[in-house]
């Protein structure tokens, strides 16, 4: 069965704009690592770790489930209204950027729960799932992560996954992720080609 694409016309574009907009409000070049905990507390959005929301004897359940069930993080409101991420500090800080990112991105697309669904005081591993969001902050959080500047940047430098991996504190797979939905691997396997 094919993929179906969620992401309206345009999207793609708007997003890399948005990527490197914030990049410009923070004062760094679209070329540049963006660091997602100095983005939110730009966004004015809180953000905890789990750590500090929740008992050690329940972050260890959390963290021993399978990787597809292990928490990563949620954007929710916290008593005074206030935007508010609790994200999984235990994950590696390449995987803490990524679902910090992803957050934001909800947040910046103004994905919010419908009041119907966020009024029914559904137990907290019932989790309200819209794929248009979650495909939008999956591209967006990768393009705020990456840019496609800072990718073709990189492709020039002849660096390898690994090497744009570290420069941008994001995991091998983000990387690969952001290679293919940009379109830059097909540049990089053309420049590869051509030697």
């Amino acid at each position: 069965m094919a993929k179906v694409n969620v992401l309206r016309k345009g999207f793609k574009s708007e997003a890399e704009r948005k990527a490197e907009f914030y990049r410009a409000e923070l004062k760094l070049s679209k070329f540049a690592p963006l660091d997602a905990f100095k983005l939110a507390e730009h966004l004015n959005v809180l953000v905890a770790g789990v750590s500090d929301v929740i008992p050690a004897s329940e972050i260890k359940k959390l963290n021993n489930n399978s990787s597809q069930d292990k928490f990563s993080a949620l954007l929710m409101k916290n008593v005074d209204d206030d935007p508010l991420i609790i994200h999984n500090d235990s994950d590696s800080i390449f995987r803490q950027q990524s679902n910090l990112m992803h957050e934001l991105a909800h947040f910046i697309c103004g994905h919010e729960i419908p009041k119907e669904i966020a009024n029914l005081n559904l137990p907290t591993n019932l989790r309200y799932f819209n794929q248009t969001h979650e495909e939008e902050a999956k591209y967006l959080g990768g393009c705020l992560q990456i840019t496609k500047a800072g990718l073709l940047w990189k492709t020039k430098q002849n660096c390898s996954v690994e090497e744009i991996s570290e420069f941008y504190n994001a995991s091998v797979d983000m990387v690969k992720y952001r290679l293919n939905s940009s379109g830059v691997s097909t540049i990089r396997n053309r420049q590869r080609g051509s030697f």
